[in-house]
């Protein structure tokens, strides 16, 4: 599974209005938007397709709800630290 790392971005009023009503209309999330959008360009720069590699199609698929899984993972798999 892919390890989504954190970030903070900036962007015009008007361009995020559009990315919210976007995602509401494909019943997503802005950050979502924003992944789909770098990996077509990254794609495009590097020849590639992302949303074509069965991987990224799940990224995003679920959500547990546990703030600390990717830290914490074994330990909710196999019940304490190993």
């Amino acid at each position: 599974m892919t390890t989504l790392k954190r970030t903070q971005m900036y962007f015009p009023e008007e361009m995020f209005r559009e990315m919210k009503f976007l995602a509401e209309q494909e019943q997503s999330t802005v950050a979502e938007i924003v992944r789909k959008a770098v990996a077509e360009f990254l794609g495009r720069r590097a020849g590639k397709v992302w949303e074509d590699d069965p991987l990224w199609k799940r990224v995003g698929a679920t959500e547990s709800g546990v703030k600390d899984l990717a830290d914490r993972h074994d330990d909710y798999l196999y019940g304490g630290r190993r």
